[in-house]
């Protein structure tokens, strides 16, 4: 079996989803729901449920909209052809009734200061998560950026 290595040159697709792959946002959402029902438990003796209720449908929400953010961002940044009637969709769900469903939360009673808390928490989870492997040099290639084809 012969092995073959080509130069791959980085495009505005490669670039923009290198960055937000789905193995770095499927780590973001598993942390961000382990620790943030961690972070529940001492919201809630400390401040009652409203806190916790709120802080975890903050998290749900913008999970949710990171989910579309993410299949938006696949589906328009494409070298196939792009499919018009799904990213129509897709926009027709994430903006009105994603924006809704965070409207009626900060509308519905709970603690805003802390529904506002639990969206801004997979941000600063996705933030550290991308800094460490930054700072590990995890996403380096040792010599340059090469495709290995078999």
């Amino acid at each position: 079996m012969e092995t073959n290595v080509i130069e791959v040159r980085p495009n505005g697709a490669t670039a923009i989803w290198s960055a937000i792959d789905g193995g770095l946002l499927r780590r973001v959402r598993k942390s961000s729901i382990v620790f943030g029902l961690v972070l529940a438990f001492p919201l809630a003796t400390s401040f009652g449920w409203g806190a916790p209720a709120a802080w975890l449908a903050g998290i749900a929400w913008s999970l949710a909209n990171l989910a579309a953010t993410a299949s938006l961002v696949r589906k328009v940044l494409t070298l196939e052809p792009r499919d018009k009637p799904s990213i129509v969709k897709s926009l027709l769900i994430k903006f009105p009734v994603l924006y809704a469903i965070g409207f009626a939360l900060l509308v519905s009673g709970l603690p805003a200061q802390w529904t506002l808390a639990g969206f801004a928490w997979p941000l600063l989870v996705a933030v550290l998560k991308a800094a460490g492997r930054s700072y590990l040099r995890l996403d380096d290639t040792p010599r340059g950026n090469f495709r290995v084809l078999s």
